[in-house]
């Protein structure tokens, strides 16, 4: 266990010495993989599909904060979209332009989540949003996570539509925008999805905030829980079909990324807790203190042992003399400090001591 969280500080103090540098790199990988991944679900219009297209908006991605990432989602697929149908693409404008109100004046900060949504659907692990939501954030994250798992099924719907074609006539437009909206007002599959995720959030982050030990890590789990039980229960009653293996499997590998995830945030040593108790003028505090752990990681120090150098027989005889001139030169110090005793009492060494 001491070499993973050795491995956890070493990759934190690697991150936060080349910070200016892998920001952009991970900005750039993730804005390369949602472009991919919308060209490859609506993908239309060939020419957003170009490569040198791609790198350029997402090198664009890397050097702008995140709102601009997820302007040009918002713009590349309704660009697949006015390839499709010029028509739709305006009704879906004004439907993005709705969302984007929504949560952009209660949660601006959280606007990742309506496109990570999508996106991770795609992955079949979109679960992982709301337990990691309800760790690090409010219960206001809702908003902006129905916001996303609107726009998923908005874009499944207009995939799923095979009669698209660029030039139909108005009347064929106009009638495959009310089927398009019809399909997503009364689609069950999507309102349940929206409460499941809230409960999500909510269980996560009231079991988060609890003070037992390992809270974070068992809201995790309840989180995960709460998904499974929330798609089956939603599978017998509603006749909804969800995949369940699937939707199994994606809720593990949710889980084990929120436990990654909060691992790599915070690790709390539950062995060292301490209870503290102080007052002041108004209030008598009881205090549980839980430290967090902090591993220091060793530091390798390498002794260079220099290769023994050869010598020539011209060496050999030049470091002789080199002793016998520094011998010399010992005895000849000796001598001096022998005179200047005799020097100092009066006496000569000359006189034999008389």
């Amino acid at each position: 266990m001491m070499n993973i969280f050795v491995f956890r500080e070493r990759l934190r103090g690697l991150y936060q010495k080349y910070e200016l540098y892998i920001d952009p790199i991970i900005k750039f990988v993730v804005a390369f993989i949602v472009f991919q991944l919308i060209n490859s679900s609506i993908g239309y219009d060939i020419r957003l599909k170009k490569i040198p297209i791609v790198l350029l908006l997402s090198l664009l991605s890397a050097f702008t904060p995140s709102a601009v990432l997820i302007l040009l989602a918002v713009l590349i697929s309704i660009g697949h979209v006015y390839a499709m149908s010029k028509i739709l693409s305006i009704i879906i404008i004004l439907i993005m332009l709705i969302i984007y109100c929504l949560f952009l004046r209660y949660t601006p900060k959280l606007g990742y989540v309506v496109i990570a949504i999508p996106i991770l659907y795609l992955l079949k692990i979109p679960y992982v949003v709301p337990i990691v939501l309800g760790l690090f954030a409010a219960p206001i994250s809702i908003i902006p996570t129905s916001c996303g798992v609107i726009v998923y099924y908005l874009f499944k719907i207009i995939k799923d539509a095979q009669n698209l074609q660029m030039d139909v006539s108005v009347e064929d437009t106009l009638q495959l925008y009310t089927n398009v909206v019809n399909q997503l007002v009364t689609n069950k599959q999507l309102f349940v999805t929206i409460i499941i995720f809230a409960v999500i959030i909510i269980v996560t982050y009231i079991v988060r905030r609890m003070k037992f030990d390992y809270a974070h890590e068992i809201a995790v789990v309840a989180g995960a829980l709460t998904c499974i039980l929330g798609f089956l229960i939603s599978n017998l009653f509603f006749d909804i079909d969800n995949q369940i293996g699937i939707m199994i499997l994606g809720t593990l590998a949710s889980g084990i990324l929120g436990i990654i995830i909060q691992f790599f945030h915070l690790a709390l040593d539950y062995t060292g807790v301490e209870y503290v108790q102080f007052e002041d003028e108004d209030y008598y505090y009881y205090v549980k203190a839980v430290p967090k752990i902090n591993v220091t990681t060793p530091q390798i120090n390498v002794k260079r042992i220099n290769p023994q150098k050869k010598y020539s027989m011209k060496d050999a005889i030049k470091g002789k003399n080199n002793l016998e001139n520094r011998i010399h030169e010992e005895d000849e110090d000796e001598d001096y400090e022998e005179d200047q005793e005799y020097i100092d009492y009066g006496i000569d060494r000359n006189d034999d001591g008389k």
